[in-house]
Protein backbone atom coordinates (compact mmCIF):
# COMPACT_ATOMS: atom_id res chain seq x y z
CA UNK A 1 0.00 0.00 0.00
CA UNK A 2 1.46 3.35 -1.04
CA UNK A 3 0.79 6.57 0.83
CA UNK A 4 -0.23 9.49 -1.38
CA UNK A 5 -0.12 12.98 0.07
CA UNK A 6 -2.42 15.57 -1.49
CA UNK A 7 -0.28 18.34 0.02
CA UNK A 8 2.64 18.44 2.42
CA UNK A 9 3.56 21.40 4.59
CA UNK A 10 6.06 21.01 7.46
CA UNK A 11 4.41 20.01 10.75
CA UNK A 12 1.04 18.97 9.30
CA UNK A 13 0.07 16.43 6.66
CA UNK A 14 -2.85 14.81 4.85
CA UNK A 15 -2.91 11.05 4.26
CA UNK A 16 -5.15 9.38 1.68
CA UNK A 17 -5.77 5.66 1.95
CA UNK A 18 -6.24 4.12 -1.46
CA UNK A 19 -9.53 2.27 -1.53
CA UNK A 20 -12.57 2.88 -3.73
CA UNK A 21 -15.57 4.55 -2.11
CA UNK A 22 -18.25 7.18 -2.66
CA UNK A 23 -17.84 8.32 0.93
CA UNK A 24 -15.00 10.39 2.32
CA UNK A 25 -13.85 10.31 5.94
CA UNK A 26 -11.88 13.03 7.67
CA UNK A 27 -10.24 12.30 11.04
CA UNK A 28 -8.78 15.19 13.04
CA UNK A 29 -5.62 14.41 15.03
CA UNK A 30 -4.63 18.03 15.58
CA UNK A 31 -4.76 19.48 19.07
CA UNK A 32 -7.04 22.24 17.78
CA UNK A 33 -10.49 22.53 16.21
CA UNK A 34 -10.43 22.33 12.40
CA UNK A 35 -12.85 24.14 10.09
CA UNK A 36 -13.75 22.12 6.98
CA UNK A 37 -15.05 23.74 3.78
CA UNK A 38 -16.54 22.39 0.55
CA UNK A 39 -15.70 24.25 -2.65
CA UNK A 40 -17.89 24.68 -5.72
CA UNK A 41 -18.59 28.14 -7.16
CA UNK A 42 -18.48 29.32 -3.55
CA UNK A 43 -17.00 28.10 -0.27
CA UNK A 44 -19.33 26.35 2.17
CA UNK A 45 -18.52 25.57 5.80
CA UNK A 46 -19.12 21.84 6.24
CA UNK A 47 -18.20 21.38 9.89
CA UNK A 48 -15.99 22.39 12.77
CA UNK A 49 -14.16 19.25 13.84
CA UNK A 50 -12.94 18.89 17.40
CA UNK A 51 -9.70 16.96 18.15
CA UNK A 52 -10.03 13.22 17.41
CA UNK A 53 -13.43 13.73 15.80
CA UNK A 54 -14.32 11.67 12.76
CA UNK A 55 -16.58 13.04 10.01
CA UNK A 56 -18.00 11.09 7.07
CA UNK A 57 -19.31 12.97 4.04
CA UNK A 58 -21.08 11.82 0.89
CA UNK A 59 -19.10 13.00 -2.09
CA UNK A 60 -17.99 12.06 -5.58
CA UNK A 61 -14.96 12.28 -7.79
CA UNK A 62 -13.96 15.86 -8.59
CA UNK A 63 -15.34 17.45 -5.43
CA UNK A 64 -12.89 19.69 -3.55
CA UNK A 65 -12.52 20.45 0.14
CA UNK A 66 -10.12 22.50 2.17
CA UNK A 67 -9.38 23.05 5.84
CA UNK A 68 -7.17 25.28 7.95
CA UNK A 69 -4.68 23.99 10.53
CA UNK A 70 -2.35 26.33 12.42
CA UNK A 71 -2.69 28.93 9.66
CA UNK A 72 -1.95 26.49 6.84
CA UNK A 73 -4.55 25.73 4.17
CA UNK A 74 -4.90 22.13 2.94
CA UNK A 75 -6.83 21.44 -0.26
CA UNK A 76 -8.23 17.97 -0.92
CA UNK A 77 -9.54 16.92 -4.32
CA UNK A 78 -11.61 13.75 -4.27
CA UNK A 79 -10.60 10.96 -6.65
CA UNK A 80 -11.93 7.45 -7.02
CA UNK A 81 -9.03 6.18 -4.90
CA UNK A 82 -9.51 8.34 -1.81
CA UNK A 83 -11.52 7.37 1.25
CA UNK A 84 -9.83 8.51 4.47
CA UNK A 85 -7.91 11.71 5.21
CA UNK A 86 -5.89 11.92 8.41
CA UNK A 87 -5.39 15.52 9.48
CA UNK A 88 -2.85 16.75 11.98
CA UNK A 89 0.19 15.27 13.65
CA UNK A 90 2.17 12.10 12.93
CA UNK A 91 2.40 10.85 16.52
CA UNK A 92 0.42 11.53 19.68
CA UNK A 93 2.20 10.80 22.95
CA UNK A 94 0.24 9.35 25.84
CA UNK A 95 1.31 8.49 29.39
CA UNK A 96 -0.73 6.10 31.53
CA UNK A 97 0.25 5.73 35.18
CA UNK A 98 -0.35 2.19 36.44
CA UNK A 99 -0.03 0.23 39.67
CA UNK A 100 3.58 -0.68 38.84
CA UNK A 101 4.84 2.35 36.91
CA UNK A 102 4.23 4.62 33.95
CA UNK A 103 3.41 3.35 30.48
CA UNK A 104 4.54 5.68 27.69
CA UNK A 105 2.63 5.18 24.44
CA UNK A 106 3.16 6.45 20.89
CA UNK A 107 -0.17 6.57 19.03
CA UNK A 108 0.26 6.45 15.22
CA UNK A 109 -2.81 7.92 13.49
CA UNK A 110 -1.74 6.78 10.01
CA UNK A 111 -1.63 3.12 11.06
CA UNK A 112 -5.27 2.82 12.13
CA UNK A 113 -7.10 6.16 11.92
CA UNK A 114 -10.44 5.07 13.40
CA UNK A 115 -8.84 3.02 16.17
CA UNK A 116 -6.36 5.74 17.09
CA UNK A 117 -9.10 8.37 17.20
CA UNK A 118 -11.34 6.24 19.42
CA UNK A 119 -8.46 5.53 21.85
CA UNK A 120 -7.58 9.23 22.16
CA UNK A 121 -11.23 10.26 22.54
CA UNK A 122 -11.62 7.79 25.40
CA UNK A 123 -8.47 9.10 27.07
CA UNK A 124 -9.71 12.68 26.85
CA UNK A 125 -12.97 11.77 28.59
CA UNK A 126 -11.13 9.84 31.33
CA UNK A 127 -12.60 6.51 30.26
CA UNK A 128 -9.50 4.49 31.18
CA UNK A 129 -8.86 6.19 34.52
CA UNK A 130 -9.04 3.53 37.24
CA UNK A 131 -9.41 0.81 34.61
CA UNK A 132 -8.50 -2.77 35.56
CA UNK A 133 -5.79 -4.62 33.64
CA UNK A 134 -8.14 -7.57 33.74
CA UNK A 135 -6.62 -10.01 31.26
CA UNK A 136 -2.88 -10.42 31.79
CA UNK A 137 -1.37 -13.48 30.09
CA UNK A 138 2.42 -13.77 29.94
CA UNK A 139 3.73 -14.57 26.48
CA UNK A 140 0.49 -13.34 24.92
CA UNK A 141 -1.25 -10.07 25.82
CA UNK A 142 -2.72 -7.75 28.42
CA UNK A 143 -6.27 -6.63 27.68
CA UNK A 144 -8.09 -3.73 29.31
CA UNK A 145 -10.88 -1.30 28.53
CA UNK A 146 -13.86 -2.05 30.79
CA UNK A 147 -14.15 1.32 32.49
CA UNK A 148 -14.41 1.65 36.27
CA UNK A 149 -17.32 4.03 35.59
CA UNK A 150 -20.47 1.89 35.17
CA UNK A 151 -22.27 4.42 32.97
CA UNK A 152 -19.29 4.78 30.63
CA UNK A 153 -18.61 1.07 30.27
CA UNK A 154 -22.30 0.45 29.61
CA UNK A 155 -22.44 3.17 26.96
CA UNK A 156 -19.30 2.08 25.11
CA UNK A 157 -19.90 -1.65 25.37
CA UNK A 158 -22.09 -1.43 22.25
CA UNK A 159 -20.54 1.68 20.66
CA UNK A 160 -18.66 0.13 17.77
CA UNK A 161 -16.33 1.68 15.22
CA UNK A 162 -15.54 0.61 11.67
CA UNK A 163 -12.53 -1.56 10.97
CA UNK A 164 -9.39 0.12 9.67
CA UNK A 165 -7.62 -0.79 6.48
CA UNK A 166 -4.82 -3.32 7.04
CA UNK A 167 -1.48 -1.87 5.90
CA UNK A 168 0.51 -4.99 6.75
CA UNK A 169 2.13 -3.53 9.87
CA UNK A 170 3.30 -6.57 11.79
CA UNK A 171 2.95 -6.87 15.54
CA UNK A 172 5.92 -6.53 17.89
CA UNK A 173 6.09 -6.69 21.70
CA UNK A 174 4.38 -3.59 23.08
CA UNK A 175 2.15 -3.01 20.07
CA UNK A 176 -1.42 -1.98 20.86
CA UNK A 177 -4.67 -2.80 19.08
CA UNK A 178 -8.36 -2.89 19.79
CA UNK A 179 -9.87 -6.25 20.62
CA UNK A 180 -13.03 -7.35 18.84
CA UNK A 181 -15.31 -10.26 18.09
CA UNK A 182 -15.87 -9.85 14.36
CA UNK A 183 -16.13 -7.34 11.56
CA UNK A 184 -16.67 -3.73 12.75
CA UNK A 185 -16.95 -4.89 16.38
CA UNK A 186 -14.31 -2.74 18.11
CA UNK A 187 -15.56 -0.71 21.08
CA UNK A 188 -13.27 0.31 23.98
CA UNK A 189 -11.25 -2.78 24.91
CA UNK A 190 -7.63 -2.77 23.76
CA UNK A 191 -4.69 -5.09 24.20
CA UNK A 192 -0.93 -4.72 24.56
CA UNK A 193 1.34 -7.45 23.20
CA UNK A 194 3.46 -8.75 26.10
CA UNK A 195 7.26 -8.35 26.06
CA UNK A 196 7.96 -12.10 26.10
CA UNK A 197 5.58 -13.03 23.29
CA UNK A 198 7.11 -15.68 20.96
CA UNK A 199 7.45 -15.10 17.23
CA UNK A 200 4.76 -17.62 16.31
CA UNK A 201 2.24 -15.77 18.46
CA UNK A 202 3.28 -12.38 17.06
CA UNK A 203 2.51 -13.68 13.58
CA UNK A 204 -0.96 -14.70 14.74
CA UNK A 205 -2.07 -11.20 15.76
CA UNK A 206 -4.03 -9.53 12.98
CA UNK A 207 -3.79 -12.61 10.78
CA UNK A 208 -6.70 -14.63 12.13
CA UNK A 209 -8.61 -11.52 13.21
CA UNK A 210 -8.37 -8.82 10.50
CA UNK A 211 -9.90 -6.14 12.77
CA UNK A 212 -6.71 -6.30 14.87
CA UNK A 213 -4.67 -3.46 13.36
CA UNK A 214 -2.04 -1.68 15.48
CA UNK A 215 -2.80 1.93 16.37
CA UNK A 216 0.41 2.52 18.33
CA UNK A 217 2.96 0.96 20.65
CA UNK A 218 4.29 1.08 24.19
CA UNK A 219 7.70 2.70 24.03
CA UNK A 220 10.65 0.37 24.70
CA UNK A 221 11.54 1.89 28.07
CA UNK A 222 8.03 1.09 29.34
CA UNK A 223 7.98 -2.59 28.39
CA UNK A 224 9.44 -3.44 31.79
CA UNK A 225 6.35 -1.90 33.40
CA UNK A 226 4.08 -3.97 31.16
CA UNK A 227 5.87 -7.12 32.28
CA UNK A 228 5.25 -6.40 35.97
CA UNK A 229 1.44 -6.28 35.92
CA UNK A 230 -0.13 -8.94 38.12
CA UNK A 231 -1.14 -12.04 36.18
CA UNK A 232 -4.33 -13.90 37.05
CA UNK A 233 -4.33 -15.64 33.68
CA UNK A 234 -6.73 -15.77 30.79
CA UNK A 235 -10.47 -15.25 31.04
CA UNK A 236 -12.91 -18.16 31.17
CA UNK A 237 -13.14 -20.66 29.55
CA UNK A 238 -9.41 -20.51 28.69
CA UNK A 239 -8.25 -19.68 32.19
CA UNK A 240 -9.21 -18.73 35.73
CA UNK A 241 -8.87 -14.98 35.36
CA UNK A 242 -11.65 -12.41 35.73
CA UNK A 243 -14.82 -12.92 33.73
CA UNK A 244 -15.36 -9.78 31.60
CA UNK A 245 -19.12 -10.32 31.56
CA UNK A 246 -19.14 -9.94 35.35
CA UNK A 247 -16.95 -6.82 35.19
CA UNK A 248 -19.52 -5.13 32.95
CA UNK A 249 -22.20 -5.57 35.61
CA UNK A 250 -23.05 -2.73 38.01
CA UNK A 251 -20.99 -4.32 40.81
CA UNK A 252 -18.20 -5.39 38.45
CA UNK A 253 -15.39 -3.58 40.23
CA UNK A 254 -16.54 -4.88 43.61
CA UNK A 255 -16.28 -8.36 42.06
CA UNK A 256 -12.68 -7.64 41.05
CA UNK A 257 -11.67 -6.32 44.46
CA UNK A 258 -13.19 -9.30 46.27
CA UNK A 259 -12.00 -12.13 44.03
CA UNK A 260 -8.83 -10.65 42.46
CA UNK A 261 -7.31 -8.43 45.17
CA UNK A 262 -3.83 -8.27 43.55
CA UNK A 263 -5.17 -6.91 40.24
CA UNK A 264 -3.11 -4.18 38.57
CA UNK A 265 -4.87 -1.02 37.46
CA UNK A 266 -4.40 2.03 35.26
CA UNK A 267 -4.53 5.07 37.51
CA UNK A 268 -4.83 7.77 34.85
CA UNK A 269 -4.04 8.37 31.17
CA UNK A 270 -3.08 11.74 29.69
CA UNK A 271 -2.20 13.04 26.25
CA UNK A 272 1.15 14.78 26.74
CA UNK A 273 2.52 15.75 23.30
CA UNK A 274 1.97 15.93 19.56
CA UNK A 275 5.14 14.90 17.68
CA UNK A 276 5.91 15.43 13.99
CA UNK A 277 8.31 13.19 12.10
CA UNK A 278 9.68 16.10 10.08
CA UNK A 279 10.96 17.65 13.32
CA UNK A 280 13.44 15.07 14.69
CA UNK A 281 14.52 15.56 18.25
CA UNK A 282 11.41 17.40 19.41
CA UNK A 283 11.09 17.04 23.17
CA UNK A 284 7.78 16.16 24.78
CA UNK A 285 6.47 18.17 27.75
CA UNK A 286 7.69 15.53 30.18
CA UNK A 287 11.24 16.09 28.95
CA UNK A 288 11.73 12.80 27.13
CA UNK A 289 13.04 12.69 23.58
CA UNK A 290 10.95 11.06 20.90
CA UNK A 291 11.87 7.43 20.25
CA UNK A 292 12.01 5.79 16.86
CA UNK A 293 9.10 3.54 16.08
CA UNK A 294 9.66 -0.12 15.23
CA UNK A 295 9.94 -0.65 11.48
CA UNK A 296 7.85 -2.88 9.26
CA UNK A 297 9.14 -6.27 8.24
CA UNK A 298 10.51 -6.68 4.74
CA UNK A 299 9.83 -9.80 2.73
CA UNK A 300 13.16 -11.30 3.81
CA UNK A 301 12.24 -10.82 7.48
CA UNK A 302 14.60 -7.95 8.27
CA UNK A 303 13.39 -4.76 9.89
CA UNK A 304 13.27 -1.98 7.34
CA UNK A 305 12.77 1.70 7.70
CA UNK A 306 9.25 2.79 6.82
CA UNK A 307 8.72 3.62 3.20
CA UNK A 308 9.36 7.26 2.52
CA UNK A 309 6.14 9.18 1.95
CA UNK A 310 5.49 10.25 -1.60
CA UNK A 311 4.97 13.99 -1.93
Amino acid sequence: MRFHFIQFIPILSVLCLQVNSEKLDFVNFAEDTVEMFWIDDEEHLVAQMEPYEHMEVDTEEGHSFYYILKGNRYEVEVTEDTEVHVMGTDTVKVVCSTSTGDMHISVKPHWSPFGAARFLQLIEMGYYNGCALNRVVKGFLTQFGISSDFDLRTEYRESTIRDDEDFGIEFHPGFMSFAGSGENSRTAEVFVVMPDTPLEQLAYFGDENPWETPFGFVEPESLETVGTWYEYGDMPPWGKGPDPQKIYESDGYEYLKEEFPEMSYIDKCNIVAWINEDEPGEVAPDGEDEVDEPGEKSEDGDDDEEEEEEL
